[in-house]
């Protein structure tokens, strides 16, 4: 069958070929999975000056925190602090799914170790929050693990 390549068959296959690529790209877009950053961030959004403020506050104590991995562990040095109470949330942006929360309970050497087994290849955001004498703290440090 001898098809005659004129500027309508031309046509008619571009409208073909485009309709397919639309139908590929919504099916594509329907089936991705679209996380939110945070699941509740119009209430955070309300109180986010205390967030700047306990960021104030930290902002001299930000050099001496550091996150480190070894073969077993993730080691993470802090300044000489004593919370009352804190926790360190190892964000995940790509996955909050991947998202974990420890207590913050620093031994002797102002250090925690951390399983290695529970973190993946990839970005993570340490958000370190503390309370210390009445006084709130707050701290962001992204890393990537190996």
């Amino acid at each position: 069958m001898n098809i005659p390549w004129n500027w309508g068959t031309k046509l008619t296959i571009f409208i073909i070929i485009f309709i397919l690529f639309i139908i590929v790209l919504v099916y594509k877009s329907m089936t991705n999975d679209i996380m939110l950053v945070e699941k509740d961030y119009y209430p955070k959004g309300l109180v986010y000056q205390d967030r700047i403020d306990e960021m104030k506050n930290a902002k001299p104590l930000l050099p001496y925190f550091q996150i480190q991995q070894n073969q077993d562990f993730v080691i993470f040095s802090m300044a000489e602090i004593h919370p009352d109470t804190g926790t360190i949330t190892f964000f995940r942006p790509s996955d909050n799914n991947l998202d974990m929360t420890y207590q913050l309970m620093p031994d002797n050497a102002s250090r925690m170790h951390l399983p290695l087994d529970d973190f993946t290849k990839g970005k993570y955001v340490a958000k370190i929050y503390w309370k210390e004498a009445g006084t709130a703290y707050y701290i962001e440090k992204a890393f990537y693990f190996k």
